[in-house]
């Protein structure tokens, strides 16, 4: 059985002030409600599992949105089997999860969930610096556009038919201090003394921004019930769970009436993404700049690629550790605009911009480009001429300043 996830609404009181504060009508209603999760925990049956098998996986990406495949083989055990998956990383996670089992004796069953409260991603999308990515051309003329695949950023796809696993590698370890973003913790149970599962499962996982993996694996533990366990004991752990499960559901049905409590909501967001686009990296802007990767945004039931971009330190900016020219760039081509629609409604057109690869200047076509928010515009690529020579000032999202009266 599948619990509900709720979030527990927290009210802050101000201290330290020298008025008598005024009476707090829910005072006695949070404590009662506080002594009830209490006595409702105090119910709840010591788990019958223990674990049999744990298996760790490691993206090959640093910022990636999936989808990832788990799967493994049933214990075939009696009574009662689970499978837990988390990851273990750097940062928090977040995104959705389809469980996909195949049993011998049962039909195929799928089910789908969103997972995470929040994800720390902010490594895997542009920060106020950044170079837009596009196809390459020669020193002399303009080159088509985008990603590095002859499009330009604004191409467009469908949800694939089926999912195509990105690549996981096997890992070994999982980290000892990492934050733990939870995905799903699955259980099959049988009536009596018979075998619970019998089958195979597979757990994809996928969201709809890409996630940051920095340090991160995924963790799947199997656990089974006790080898030792009876008809008997396993009846009366089953009527404790219900009663407890029962129980539980009542009191979080009082608390999200009472305002206290607020349901989560665990419907997927998107399908699962196409593959990754192929990029070619536009030459290296600056000494420290770090390539952050396209990837595909789901909207208006398609999904639209970003391209890929170099995130330049402002450090590299101010202390003029960007790429240098002997000569000053030709002029811009003519004809510099999207040659497809605006992807989403959000989106801003980046123009492009010549780069030095340190033979000759190349042409980087500009590509479509999400705003980290309204109070945002993208400042284009330019480069100052200092006694006949020239230093890129690279192009990025520059935020808006308002003066007050």
């Amino acid at each position: 059985m599948r619990l509900v996830v709720v979030a527990v609404c927290l009210v802050v009181v101000g201290c330290g002030s020298s008025k008598k504060q005024a009476a707090d009508p829910q005072k006695a209603a949070r404590e009662a409600a506080a002594k009830r999760e209490k006595e409702i925990d105090a119910m709840k049956p010591a788990s019958p599992y223990e674990v049999r098998d744990r298996k760790v996986y490691r993206p090959t990406e640093r910022c990636g949105q999936g989808p990832y495949r788990l799967e493994g083989d049933a214990l075939r055990a009696k009574y009662g089997e689970r499978v837990e998956v988390f990851a273990c990383g750097k940062h928090a996670i977040s995104g959705n999860y389809r469980l996909t089992t195949k049993r011998k004796t049962w039909s195929d069953d799928s089910q789908e969930y969103a997972f995470g409260f929040h994800r720390d991603n902010e490594a895997c999308k542009a920060r106020e610096v950044a170079v837009t990515s596009g196809g390459a051309g020669g020193g002399g003329g303009p080159a088509a556009g985008g990603g590095g695949s002859g499009k330009r950023g604004g191409a467009t796809a469908t949800a694939p038919a089926t999912i195509k696993p990105v690549a996981l590698e096997q890992g070994t370890t999982v980290p000892e201090n990492c934050v733990r973003s939870s995905l799903l913790d699955h259980g099959w149970i049988s009536a009596e003394d018979g075998v619970a599962f019998d089958g195979h499962f597979a757990i994809d996982v996928w969201s709809d921004e890409p996630n940051d993996l920095e340090g991160l694996v995924f963790v799947v533990e199997r656990s089974a019930v006790v080898a030792d366990m009876t008809r008997e004991r396993w009846r009366a752990y089953r009527d404790a769970y219900d009663a407890w499960v029962k129980a539980y559901m009542a009191h979080l049905d009082v608390e999200v009436r009472a305002g206290r409590t607020q349901l989560l909501d665990n419907k997927v967001k998107t399908p699962p993404p196409p593959p990754p686009r192929a990029e070619v990296q536009p030459p290296r802007p600056s000494r420290n700049a770090r390539w952050i990767p396209g990837y595909w945004l789901y909207e208006d039931s398609r999904f639209h690629w970003i391209a890929g971009l170099w995130d330049v330190p402002e450090e590299d900016v101010k202390r003029e550790l960007t790429v240098q020219a002997p000569k000053p760039p030709p002029a811009a081509p003519a004809r510099d605009e999207p040659t497809e629609p605006q992807p989403t409604r959000a989106a801003v057109w980046a123009p492009g911009s010549w780069q030095w690869d340190g033979r000759a200047y190349v042409w980087v076509a500009g590509a479509w480009r999400i705003p980290p928010d309204e109070q945002h515009t993208w400042q284009r690529a330019t480069w100052t001429i200092n006694a006949g020579k020239a230093t890129f000032v690279p192009g990025g999202w520059r935020a808006r300043v308002r003066l007050g009266r």
